[in-house]
């Protein structure tokens, strides 16, 4: 008797450290990528690698990379129409235009392929902000003061400093501080060449503190916490290009049990509020021990492979499974049973200048880097260049063990 192997694609920015896990759990993996890290190859069958498609970098794509993922995916499932599973990752969180694109291919061509992601009404809703908002605030949890900017205008509410973002971003993109009104107007003149549209911003109040996130996997109805992270956002070390760039977790956060009791209960509400499926993460700032939810992430978030690396578990193959019905007690029990064995810290470099792509092997080479960038062409300032991924017996061995590959990787460039 032949065992019929299953078989996934996977989409998004980033999509090495999933197609991993998978690859480890005996999927056969196919991808739609953005980079072609060079540790991505070895775990997939097949791959479009949206950079190398098109002939061009980072700097050129990373504003409508989505239209890309969307298109090349669809190519992907004609090209194997036998494949059992679709999961998204980072990079089409409000695309709801073309995500419904690639079902209604799945659906007209009769594919008989599983999508184990949220639907779309369940991901507007959770990127709905706004009303996430009135939500908490009706069952007395404390939020962010927050207002459209189209109502800002008017309003004297608002002390300086002020968030100024969209309405729907990821990754710390389109995030922007602003501690005055003179800088406030100076970024509006500059955003207005792109095309502002002032119905996509939202403004918001300044919350100083941790940032924070909570992972968790959910059958639609039921729910469990997988772990409490800290989030590591434009860090200068790191040469991100903002402020509030997602640089990298450590897991777990290592906070009071109080701390972690309330985000947990946020989370959870929301999850079971929402209809949430599979994994998904929860972006906060921990002011004064109280967790203001920042936004809502209805997919598998960054953390993963540092979730997986402190509690031995394949969290990508369990949320494959608790989209099966007769899977869920089986997910929950492996969840429940799992023990933190000491911490994880993720790293997401970025390029402080142009690096000359004859170092990049000897960057590479280096123990504990992942996302490797093929040496092909020069890596230009601002662009990931490579994750670490470092563990320890406590937080600080897994923080600085981190930071000394990352000193490694500053001596090679420098």
């Amino acid at each position: 008797m032949v065992v019929k192997i299953n078989s996934i694609l996977v989409v998004g920015f980033n999509t090495r450290p999933l197609a991993k896990s998978l690859h480890i759990a005996d999927y056969e993996v196919y991808t739609v990528d953005f980079f072609g890290d060079l540790d991505l190859y070895p775990y997939v069958k097949d791959y479009i690698i949206i950079t190398k498609e098109l002939e061009s970098n980072y700097e050129f794509l990373k504003d409508k990379y989505s239209e890309f993922l969307v298109h090349f995916t669809v190519e992907m499932l004609r090209k194997h129409n036998d494949i059992n599973y679709l999961l998204i990752g980072s990079g089409l969180d409000d695309d709801y235009e073309g995500r419904d694109f690639i079902l209604r291919e799945i659906k007209e061509k009769e594919l008989d392929v599983k999508n184990v992601n949220n639907n779309l009404e369940i991901i507007k809703k959770s990127r709905d902000i706004e009303r996430v908002y009135d939500y908490l605030s009706s069952k007395g949890f404390k939020v962010p003061l927050s207002l459209s900017y189209e109502l800002f205008k008017n309003n004297v509410t608002f002390e300086f400093p002020i968030i100024l973002k969209k309405k729907r971003s990821a990754g710390g993109i389109n995030v922007f501080k602003i501690e005055n009104k003179e800088k406030l107007n100076f970024l509006l003149n500059k955003l207005e060449v792109k095309e502002f549209n002032p119905s996509d911003w939202l403004i918001q109040e300044f919350v100083e503190g941790i940032p924070v996130s909570c992972t968790i996997i959910s059958n639609g109805a039921e729910c469990e916490i997988i772990s409490i992270n800290r989030q590591i956002i434009g860090e200068k070390f790191l040469n991100p290009p903002g402020d509030f760039v997602y640089c990298g977790n450590i897991v777990p956060a290592n906070l009071l049990k109080e701390d972690n009791k309330l985000i947990s209960e946020i989370s959870l509400i929301l999850t079971k509020k929402l209809g949430l499926k599979g994994i998904n993460g929860f972006d906060f700032v921990l002011k004064n021990h109280y967790p203001y939810l920042m936004e809502i992430n209805p997919r598998i978030p960054g953390s993963i492979r540092a979730s997986e690396k402190v509690l031995d578990l394949n969290l990508l193959d369990l949320h494959v499974q608790s989209f099966d019905p007769k899977r869920w007690d089986i997910v929950k029990n492996k969840i429940r049973s799992a023990q933190a064995t000491g911490f994880a810290t993720k790293l997401i470099f970025f390029a402080p200048k142009e690096i000359n792509k004859e170092l990049l092997n000897k960057i590479n080479n280096i123990e504990f880097v992942y996302d490797k960038t093929e040496p092909i062409k020069n890596i230009l300032k601002e662009e990931p260049l490579c994750t670490i991924l470092f563990k320890g017996k406590n937080f600080s061995e897994s923080y600085f063990g981190a930071i000394k590959i990352i000193d490694k990787i500053k001596n090679i460039i420098h």
